[in-house]
């Protein structure tokens, strides 16, 4: 396989006009009644064919190339119409991103002399050699166009990925950023204001027990005020040590810049400790749940909860995303499910989406060793 399909785009409905289009020349031109009676199904299949094609179409390539090669030959003994050729534009356009170009001409060639074997008697012996040079050429261009077609699709695709993934990089950085910050801020309270502030208390405390009668109370209260002021340096640097961890700041952040859709977000201390590279598949996954929410759905809620499950070896991080908008059926697989799969097999985990209680449930499985979770 050259080069993978990954994107998307519909085409249902130039293969619906192209496959209406030969099918009625192909019905009109029929050898007798009977043929026209066997058209029917031999027609149907390859509209069932296209349309798997279209859904699935990296799956059994050369299984469906085939098939579809089969149904075309049949068809041909079928009618005498050289627009069944249309059916070959169509197979170099499919299966231009999976065949190579030998491959290709060899499929081309190959249609062109099972037609020549079909309708040869009907020639009389003026074979319609300029009928088959054009065709040829007309399905090799079509293997080229199609296949430049797919190529910068999925690096449209491709590039779409690659900005979601600068984002959530950029969103994991900017927390790792402020955390460090906080966490610089902290250390030189602790060392330097903290260790004079006790200094300051302890010196006020002597002073305090030394000093005259009439100066006493002052004292006190000096005492007092520097006890307060070193709680509540204490106080400011416990809370910026023990702030929210990089990946509860990231998914806050892409959150706050989604004001279409109200977010809640359930994750246990353990999974706070992931490492960066679990974190960016995590909050890959969470961007992906809202942006299909809210291009396919009008829900306005949508819940992630965040779960590991630790033992002696690792463990298993759980990450669960639903919305508030009853489903009924699974949504079909797009772009971003696409690379989210991609994404998640490099962890040797699952993704799996289902419907229960009229709820679509997204469900992101990741086992892990003992070693990704930090101290």
């Amino acid at each position: 396989m050259d080069v993978a399909i990954r994107h998307t785009t519909d085409w249902r409905f130039s293969t619906l006009a192209s496959w209406l289009g030969v099918t009625i020349a192909c019905a009109y031109y029929s050898n007798n009644h009977s043929d026209l009676l066997l058209q029917i199904p031999v027609s149907g299949a390859i509209l069932a064919l296209l349309f798997y094609v279209l859904k699935a179409p990296n799956s059994y390539v050369n299984f469906v190339a085939a098939a579809y090669f089969l149904l075309i030959a049949i068809l041909m003994q079928l009618t005498s119409t050289s627009l069944i050729f249309i059916h070959l534009v169509m197979f170099s356009a499919i299966f231009s991103p999976h065949f190579s170009l030998p491959k290709a001409i060899f499929a081309i060639i190959a249609t062109i002399l099972t037609y020549s074997l079909t309708h040869y008697e009907a020639w009389q012996g003026n074979t319609p050699w300029v009928m088959f040079i054009v065709w040829f050429f007309f399905c090799t261009m079509n293997w080229f166009v199609s296949r430049r077609i797919v190529e910068s699709l999925n690096m449209h695709y491709q590039s779409r990925q690659n900005y979601k993934e600068l984002k959530a990089t950029q969103q994991m950085m900017g927390a790792l950023h402020a955390s460090q910050e906080r966490l610089h801020i902290s250390r030189e309270l602790h060392d330097a204001l903290g260790h004079k502030l006790t200094a300051l208390s302890i010196n006020l405390d002597f002073a305090k027990r030394t000093a005259p009668a009439d100066m006493e109370e002052t004292l006190l209260n000096c005492h007092q005020l520097s006890q307060e002021v070193l709680e509540e340096v204490r106080a400011i640097v416990s809370a910026q040590r023990n702030d929210n961890t990089l990946l509860k700041q990231a998914l806050e952040g892409i959150f706050a810049l989604t004001p279409q859709i109200r977010c809640h977000l359930s994750i246990t201390p353990t999974a706070e400790q992931l490492s960066q590279e679990y974190a960016l598949c995590v909050i890959r996954f969470c961007q992906e749940m809202i942006s299909n929410t809210l291009k396919h759905t009008k829900a306005n809620e949508i819940t992630f909860d965040i779960q590991v499950t630790t033992s002696d070896e690792g463990g298993i991080l759980k990450a669960l995303a639903f919305h508030n908008q009853r489903e009924n059926m699974l949504p079909r697989p797009g772009n971003g499910l696409t690379g989210l799969n991609e994404r998640v097999a490099n962890f040797k985990g699952q993704y799996i989406q289902e419907i229960h209680d009229e709820r679509l449930l997204n469900t992101l499985l990741l086992p892990f060793e003992k070693e990704v979770i930090g101290d």
